[in-house]
C-alpha cells in the first residue's frame, strides 16, 4: 500500500439490520406501526387515524392487514406537508400542526418503547457471545438500527466520539458507525440541563448545525415540566434527509470502511429496495474494493481486493438484493438462518 489511508480500516466488518435486533425481541420495521399503535395515547391515535384514513380509505385499526408500512406512512405525511399549500386555499379541518404533531409523537413513542426493551434485550445470551467476537476481531460495525444494545455491550460507560467514528483518528478498538442516528444522540441545546457527567459531545457545532451530544448510558430524557425530546434519528421514510454535517461524516466513514474489509458480513440486513442512499453507498464500496478508494480528482488508493461477503438472513430476496449491488465480480455466500441461530 502507498499510504496508511489505503490500508484496511478493519479486517472484519459487520452490517447490522432489523433482523439482528429482532433476535433481541425488537420489532421489525414492517410490523412497527401495528405493534406501537396501542402504546400511543388516545389523542395521538385519533389524530394519526384521521391521517391514515385519508391516505388509506380502507384502514381499520382493528384489522392489522389494513395498516400501511411505517415508511410509507411517514413518507405520505412528508409529501402531505410539502404539498399542503398547493392543494387547498386554506387549512380546513386537518392542519399542518396536526401532521407535525402526529409524526413527532409517533417517533417519540417508538423511542420510548425501544428504551423500555433495552434491559431485557441486554441479557439475551447470544448477544454476549457476539460482542466478544466483535472485540476479538477488532471489528467494524455499520448499524442501521437506532437501539443502544451494541453501544453499551461494546464500550458501556467508556463511550466516546471515537466509538462512533466521529473523531479524526479511528483508533484500534471496535468501531460502531450508525448512519441512521441513535436513541442516545441529541442536539446540545436539548440536553443542556442534563448533568454534564451523564453526557458528552460527540460532534462539535459547525456553521451549519448545533453540536451533538450523547448520553453515556441508555435513558430517555425525563422532563419535570412535560417536555418531549426526540433523539437524533433518521425516520424510516422513502425521502430520508442526511444533510446534517454529522451524517455526512458518518456516511463517508461507512464508505471507507466498507471499501476495504477482508470479510464483510450482513446480519439481518435486507437492503430495502426503497433505501436508495444505502444502495448507492454499498455500490460505491463494492466498486472501491476492486478499483480502490478515491484519493483525489485524478487518483485512487491501491485496492484492497474483494471482500469475502457473507449474508445471514432467512429472506432470499434480501440476499439477492445485496448480491445484485455487489455485482458479479464479488463472491457472496448466503446463509438462510436467523442471526441468533447463526451466532
Amino acid at each position: 500500500m502507498n499510504s496508511e489511508q489505503s490500508s484496511r480500516i478493519r479486517d472484519s466488518v459487520y452490517v447490522i439490520g432489523a433482523g439482528f435486533s429482532a433476535g433481541l425481541e425488537y420489532p421489525l420495521t414492517k410490523t412497527l406501526l401495528v405493534e406501537v399503535w396501542q402504546k400511543l395515547p388516545e389523542e395521538s391515535r385519533n389524530r394519526l387515524q384521521r391521517i391514515i384514513e385519508f391516505h388509506h380509505p380502507g384502514f381499520r385499526p382493528t384489522r392489522t392487514t389494513s395498516f400501511p408500512g411505517i415508511e410509507q406512512l411517514l413518507t405520505q405525511i412528508a409529501v402531505n406537508l410539502e404539498f399542503f399549500d398547493f392543494s387547498r386555499p386554506t387549512e380546513g379541518n386537518l392542519k399542518k400542526e396536526d401532521l407535525i404533531l402526529a409524526r413527532e409523537d409517533l417517533l417519540f413513542r417508538i423511542a420510548l418503547w425501544f428504551h423500555s426493551l433495552y434491559e431485557r434485550a441486554a441479557n439475551i445470551s447470544w448477544l454476549a457471545r457476539f460482542t466478544e467476537r466483535l472485540r476479538s476481531e477488532n471489528a467494524g460495525i455499520v448499524s442501521f438500527n437506532w437501539d443502544l444494545i451494541l453501544d453499551q455491550q461494546l464500550v458501556g460507560g467508556q463511550l466516546s466520539a471515537q466509538s462512533y467514528g466521529l473523531e479524526a483518528e479511528l483508533g484500534t478498538g471496535p468501531l460502531l458507525l450508525k448512519p441512521h442516528g441513535s436513541l442516545n444522540w441529541y442536539e446540545a441545546p436539548v440536553v443542556e440541563h442534563v448533568p454534564p457527567e451523564k453526557r458528552l459531545t460527540i460532534f462539535p457545532a459547525t456553521d451549519e448545525d448545533k453540536a451533538i451530544e450523547a448520553f453515556l448510558f441508555p435513558r430517555q430524557i425525563d422532563s419535570k415540566v412535560g417536555r418531549r425530546y426526540t433523539p437524533l434519528i433518521i425516520p424510516p421514510t422513502y425521502l430520508k434527509n442526511f444533510n446534517r454535517p454529522i451524517f455526512k461524516q458518518l456516511w463517508n466513514r461507512c464508505t471507507d470502511m466498507l471499501s476495504t474489509p477482508k470479510r464483510l458480513v450482513f446480519l439481518g440486513y435486507s437492503l430495502p429496495p426503497e433505501d436508495l442512499h444505502a444502495h448507492f453507498i454499498f455500490r460505491c464500496a463494492f466498486h472501491n474494493q476492486l478499483g480502490g478508494r478515491i484519493r483525489d480528482a485524478h487518483n485512487r488508493y491501491d485496492p484492497t481486493g474483494q471482500a469475502d461477503v457473507v449474508i445471514v438472513n432467512p429472506d432470499q430476496e434480501a440476499a439477492r438484493r445485496i448480491e445484485a449491488v455487489a455485482g458479479p465480480e464479488i463472491c457472496c455466500t448466503w446463509i438462510p438462518k436467523r442471526v441468533q441461530d447463526w451466532i
